[in-house]
């Protein structure tokens, strides 16, 4: 790729306001800037893809109280893309890499958010946002390093066919434990087992069957590990069936609508004291010293054919305002970015 030259957009989604619920259109605004110049001591990247993820409604939500986008700047969004310009030692032109580069089609950034090189004869951009981007290393940080799972063990995972929760799945599978996953919607089920490589998956839309009625047929010897993305009633739903000594993992918190009040539900403190479980919330960059080692293990698993993406990528920024809501909605055909 050239330096951008006369007749380039800089396109970019702008954050106008808070968000009461999920981020919508009426949050954002489509923007046509001056073209970035490279900043001294960064660089400007051509973004390939940008990142729609869950936790983007917490960076906007008048409850935010992690990373959060003040309105007015550049929605925030992990990205690949390509150096076309460096006046960074570190960042070589002409190198792809992974960052901080957000809903825009050209970035003029510290080399601080740049977080590392991308190979694409590895795997296509989209799968450096999903397998080997912060889905991935979510999935392995939160699963084998905080999890400490164990051979024929059971893992319980809510939204199973997401990005998160789909390479949860797998690197289940790959150790040797019995993967038990909760999705929304047939075809979601059939993509859990059939190319995630679930045992078995529980639809939660499914009327006619209770979905405590299908946990307990599912895990006839109760749950191990449960890896939840959802919180809410869902989560609810499955204490019952925690085994003695069973580890919670607490990824995200899709199902609750609002935290302010905080939603009140079942009290679980008598589960956590007596079948002693342990609840361990984490953030995936409060580990990134692991980084290195987990991204070798994932790109390992791949090449061996056990982790798999599932990617859906939308053309053109005008998605990305809506893109949060369809992620909600489950509307999504597995990780979803945008192609700006």
């Amino acid at each position: 790729m050239s330096e951008p030259h006369q007749g380039d957009r800089q396109l970019m989604v702008r954050v106008t306001s808070r968000a009461a619920g999920i981020p919508g259109p009426e949050n954002f605004e489509l923007v046509e800037a001056t073209m970035p110049i490279c900043p001294p001591g960064g660089v400007l990247v051509r973004v390939m893809l940008c990142a729609v993820d869950p936790a983007m409604r917490g960076w906007l939500s008048a409850e935010a109280n992690y990373m959060t986008v003040p309105d007015g700047a550049v929605m925030r969004a992990h990205s690949v893309g390509e150096i076309i310009s460096s006046n960074s030692e570190k960042w070589q032109v002409g190198t792809k890499v992974f960052g901080w580069f957000g809903w825009q089609r050209f970035a003029a950034v510290p080399e601080s958010d740049v977080l590392w090189r991308i190979d694409t004869s590895i795997a296509p951009p989209e799968s450096w946002l999903s397998i080997f981007g912060l889905n991935g290393l979510t999935a392995w940080v939160g699963f084998l390093h905080l999890a400490r799972p164990v051979a024929a063990q059971t893992v319980l995972v809510t939204t199973a066919g997401g990005g998160v929760g789909s390479a949860v799945g797998q690197l289940a599978k790959a150790h040797g434990l019995r993967a038990v996953g909760i999705a929304g919607g047939a075809e979601k089920i059939r993509l859990a087992v059939a190319r995630f490589g679930y045992d078995h998956a529980i639809d939660y839309r499914a009327e006619e069957t209770p979905i405590a009625t299908q946990i307990a047929a599912a895990c006839p010897a109760g749950i191990d590990i449960f890896f939840d993305n959802t919180a809410g009633h869902l989560a609810d739903s499955v204490f019952p069936y925690l085994n003695v000594g069973a580890r919670i993992i607490q990824c995200g918190t899709a199902a609750v609508a609002s935290w302010l009040p905080p939603p009140t539900g079942p009290r679980r403190e008598r589960d956590m004291l007596v079948k002693r479980l342990t609840w361990q919330g984490f953030v995936a960059f409060d580990h990134a010293a692991l980084f290195a080692k987990a991204l070798q293990e994932l790109q390992d698993l791949h090449k061996a054919g056990k982790l798999v993406a599932q990617d859906e990528v939308l053309d053109g920024l005008h998605h990305a305002p809506g893109a949060i809501q369809r992620l909600y909605r489950g509307e999504n055909a597995g990780r979803l970015s945008i192609r700006p």
